[in-house]
Protein backbone atom coordinates (compact mmCIF):
# COMPACT_ATOMS: atom_id res chain seq x y z
CA UNK A 1 0.00 0.00 0.00
CA UNK A 2 1.16 3.56 -0.87
CA UNK A 3 1.61 5.22 2.80
CA UNK A 4 2.59 8.56 0.89
CA UNK A 5 -1.02 9.95 1.21
CA UNK A 6 -1.02 9.31 4.88
CA UNK A 7 1.70 11.06 5.71
CA UNK A 8 0.89 13.66 3.65
CA UNK A 9 -2.37 14.44 5.24
CA UNK A 10 -0.68 14.35 8.99
CA UNK A 11 2.01 16.53 7.63
CA UNK A 12 -1.08 19.06 7.40
CA UNK A 13 -2.14 18.32 11.02
CA UNK A 14 0.79 18.19 12.91
CA UNK A 15 4.43 18.47 12.71
CA UNK A 16 5.78 14.99 12.29
CA UNK A 17 7.74 12.79 14.78
CA UNK A 18 11.29 11.33 13.92
CA UNK A 19 9.48 8.41 13.66
CA UNK A 20 6.96 9.61 11.46
CA UNK A 21 9.47 11.35 8.78
CA UNK A 22 11.66 8.17 8.92
CA UNK A 23 8.15 6.53 7.75
CA UNK A 24 7.65 8.89 5.05
CA UNK A 25 10.80 8.73 3.63
CA UNK A 26 10.61 4.71 3.36
CA UNK A 27 7.03 5.83 1.78
CA UNK A 28 8.52 8.03 -0.78
CA UNK A 29 11.39 5.32 -0.89
CA UNK A 30 9.58 2.29 -2.02
CA UNK A 31 6.90 4.19 -4.06
CA UNK A 32 9.79 5.54 -6.36
CA UNK A 33 10.05 8.64 -5.45
CA UNK A 34 14.19 8.07 -5.07
CA UNK A 35 15.35 11.75 -4.77
CA UNK A 36 12.77 12.70 -1.85
CA UNK A 37 13.92 9.60 -0.15
CA UNK A 38 17.50 10.67 -0.46
CA UNK A 39 16.77 14.05 0.95
CA UNK A 40 14.62 13.11 3.42
CA UNK A 41 17.03 10.82 4.97
CA UNK A 42 19.55 12.73 4.62
CA UNK A 43 18.41 15.25 6.81
CA UNK A 44 17.42 12.55 9.59
CA UNK A 45 20.79 11.07 9.47
CA UNK A 46 22.18 14.42 10.19
CA UNK A 47 19.95 14.74 13.17
CA UNK A 48 20.91 11.35 14.33
CA UNK A 49 23.86 9.81 13.45
CA UNK A 50 24.10 7.25 16.05
CA UNK A 51 20.77 5.50 14.49
CA UNK A 52 21.88 3.08 12.45
CA UNK A 53 18.87 1.97 10.64
CA UNK A 54 18.68 5.89 9.89
CA UNK A 55 22.14 5.00 8.13
CA UNK A 56 21.53 2.31 6.01
CA UNK A 57 18.54 3.42 4.66
CA UNK A 58 20.21 6.61 3.56
CA UNK A 59 22.48 4.25 1.91
CA UNK A 60 20.16 2.37 0.44
CA UNK A 61 18.02 5.77 -0.79
CA UNK A 62 21.41 7.07 -2.48
CA UNK A 63 22.20 3.99 -4.54
CA UNK A 64 18.62 3.77 -5.51
CA UNK A 65 18.61 7.47 -6.78
CA UNK A 66 21.94 6.77 -8.93
CA UNK A 67 24.47 7.96 -6.49
CA UNK A 68 26.52 4.76 -6.28
CA UNK A 69 29.42 6.81 -4.41
CA UNK A 70 27.35 8.67 -1.69
CA UNK A 71 25.62 5.24 -0.58
CA UNK A 72 28.95 3.54 -0.29
CA UNK A 73 30.66 6.56 1.64
CA UNK A 74 27.43 6.36 4.15
CA UNK A 75 27.46 2.46 4.24
CA UNK A 76 31.09 2.50 5.51
CA UNK A 77 31.01 6.07 7.73
CA UNK A 78 28.07 4.20 9.25
CA UNK A 79 30.06 0.94 9.89
CA UNK A 80 32.80 3.37 11.70
CA UNK A 81 30.42 4.45 14.25
CA UNK A 82 28.68 1.04 14.34
CA UNK A 83 30.72 -1.64 13.60
CA UNK A 84 28.72 -4.92 13.05
CA UNK A 85 25.52 -4.13 13.39
CA UNK A 86 23.50 -6.48 11.76
CA UNK A 87 21.16 -4.94 9.36
CA UNK A 88 23.46 -2.08 8.63
CA UNK A 89 26.07 -5.15 7.64
CA UNK A 90 23.69 -6.81 5.45
CA UNK A 91 22.18 -4.00 3.50
CA UNK A 92 25.68 -2.44 2.57
CA UNK A 93 26.73 -5.90 1.84
CA UNK A 94 23.41 -5.73 -0.48
CA UNK A 95 24.88 -2.73 -1.82
CA UNK A 96 27.81 -4.00 -2.53
CA UNK A 97 26.83 -6.85 -4.92
CA UNK A 98 23.95 -4.79 -6.86
CA UNK A 99 27.22 -2.54 -7.25
CA UNK A 100 29.42 -5.21 -8.55
CA UNK A 101 31.18 -5.93 -6.00
CA UNK A 102 30.15 -9.75 -4.66
CA UNK A 103 34.02 -10.21 -3.33
CA UNK A 104 33.66 -7.41 -0.78
CA UNK A 105 30.24 -8.00 0.44
CA UNK A 106 31.58 -11.77 0.69
CA UNK A 107 34.05 -10.85 3.04
CA UNK A 108 32.05 -8.77 5.23
CA UNK A 109 29.24 -11.11 6.13
CA UNK A 110 32.04 -13.47 6.77
CA UNK A 111 33.54 -10.96 9.24
CA UNK A 112 29.72 -10.55 10.36
CA UNK A 113 28.51 -14.02 11.00
CA UNK A 114 31.96 -15.55 12.58
CA UNK A 115 30.79 -13.24 15.48
CA UNK A 116 27.15 -13.72 15.22
CA UNK A 117 24.96 -16.25 14.77
CA UNK A 118 23.29 -15.63 11.23
CA UNK A 119 19.76 -16.64 10.55
CA UNK A 120 18.44 -18.96 7.90
CA UNK A 121 17.93 -15.65 5.01
CA UNK A 122 21.55 -14.69 6.12
CA UNK A 123 23.19 -17.53 5.45
CA UNK A 124 21.32 -17.49 1.67
CA UNK A 125 22.82 -14.08 1.39
CA UNK A 126 25.87 -15.42 2.05
CA UNK A 127 26.08 -18.23 -0.33
CA UNK A 128 24.67 -15.60 -2.82
CA UNK A 129 27.88 -13.83 -2.53
CA UNK A 130 30.38 -16.21 -2.52
CA UNK A 131 28.22 -17.72 -5.72
CA UNK A 132 28.56 -14.09 -7.62
CA UNK A 133 32.23 -13.64 -6.63
CA UNK A 134 32.89 -17.09 -7.79
CA UNK A 135 33.54 -18.91 -4.47
CA UNK A 136 31.65 -21.46 -6.08
CA UNK A 137 32.83 -23.89 -2.66
CA UNK A 138 32.27 -21.81 -0.20
CA UNK A 139 28.89 -20.95 -1.87
CA UNK A 140 27.72 -24.62 -1.99
CA UNK A 141 28.90 -24.55 1.84
CA UNK A 142 26.64 -21.91 2.97
CA UNK A 143 23.89 -23.58 1.17
CA UNK A 144 24.45 -27.14 2.92
CA UNK A 145 24.08 -24.89 6.23
CA UNK A 146 21.19 -23.18 4.92
CA UNK A 147 19.67 -26.57 4.10
CA UNK A 148 20.88 -27.45 8.08
CA UNK A 149 19.35 -24.57 9.57
CA UNK A 150 16.03 -25.52 7.77
CA UNK A 151 16.04 -29.36 9.07
CA UNK A 152 16.98 -30.90 5.26
CA UNK A 153 19.81 -32.78 5.83
CA UNK A 154 19.32 -35.09 2.43
CA UNK A 155 19.53 -31.48 0.36
CA UNK A 156 22.48 -30.24 2.46
CA UNK A 157 24.27 -33.60 2.06
CA UNK A 158 23.56 -32.66 -1.89
CA UNK A 159 25.19 -29.42 -1.44
CA UNK A 160 28.06 -30.46 0.62
CA UNK A 161 28.97 -32.88 -2.54
CA UNK A 162 28.48 -30.27 -4.62
CA UNK A 163 30.99 -28.35 -2.64
CA UNK A 164 33.36 -30.85 -2.63
CA UNK A 165 33.99 -31.45 -6.44
CA UNK A 166 33.86 -27.70 -6.82
CA UNK A 167 37.29 -26.69 -8.68
CA UNK A 168 40.34 -24.54 -7.00
CA UNK A 169 39.43 -25.82 -3.45
CA UNK A 170 42.28 -25.23 -0.74
CA UNK A 171 43.07 -28.46 1.75
CA UNK A 172 41.65 -26.59 4.63
CA UNK A 173 38.11 -25.62 2.29
CA UNK A 174 37.94 -30.02 1.54
CA UNK A 175 38.95 -30.80 4.86
CA UNK A 176 36.35 -28.72 6.47
CA UNK A 177 33.51 -29.39 3.34
CA UNK A 178 34.46 -33.51 4.19
CA UNK A 179 34.16 -33.05 7.90
CA UNK A 180 30.62 -30.85 7.83
CA UNK A 181 29.63 -34.30 5.49
CA UNK A 182 30.60 -36.56 7.63
CA UNK A 183 28.36 -34.84 10.68
CA UNK A 184 25.66 -34.86 7.98
CA UNK A 185 25.68 -38.31 7.11
CA UNK A 186 25.92 -39.28 10.77
CA UNK A 187 22.78 -37.23 11.74
CA UNK A 188 21.26 -38.46 9.00
CA UNK A 189 22.23 -42.24 9.72
CA UNK A 190 21.15 -41.70 13.40
CA UNK A 191 17.72 -40.45 12.34
CA UNK A 192 17.47 -43.46 9.96
CA UNK A 193 18.24 -45.83 13.02
CA UNK A 194 15.34 -44.06 14.89
CA UNK A 195 12.63 -43.79 12.08
CA UNK A 196 13.05 -40.50 11.17
CA UNK A 197 12.81 -39.09 7.85
CA UNK A 198 16.32 -37.40 6.62
CA UNK A 199 14.13 -34.20 5.97
CA UNK A 200 12.04 -34.43 9.67
CA UNK A 201 13.85 -32.94 12.49
CA UNK A 202 17.19 -34.47 11.13
CA UNK A 203 18.80 -31.25 12.29
CA UNK A 204 19.05 -31.81 15.70
CA UNK A 205 22.21 -31.86 17.63
CA UNK A 206 23.58 -30.92 14.67
CA UNK A 207 24.33 -26.77 14.92
CA UNK A 208 24.66 -24.29 12.09
CA UNK A 209 28.26 -23.04 11.38
CA UNK A 210 29.29 -19.77 10.59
Amino acid sequence: ADLRPYYELRSKAQTLTPAERYGQALANLRSGDKDTAATEFTELAAQFPQVPAIQAALGQSQLAAGDRRSAMATFESALAVSPRNVPLTVRYAEALMKTGNPKAAHTLLLDLFNNVPPTPDQIRLTALAASAAGDTGDAYYYMSEYHIAGGDLTLSAQQLELALAAPNLTQVQRRRFQARLDEVREAMSRDRRHGKRADDSGSRGLYVEH
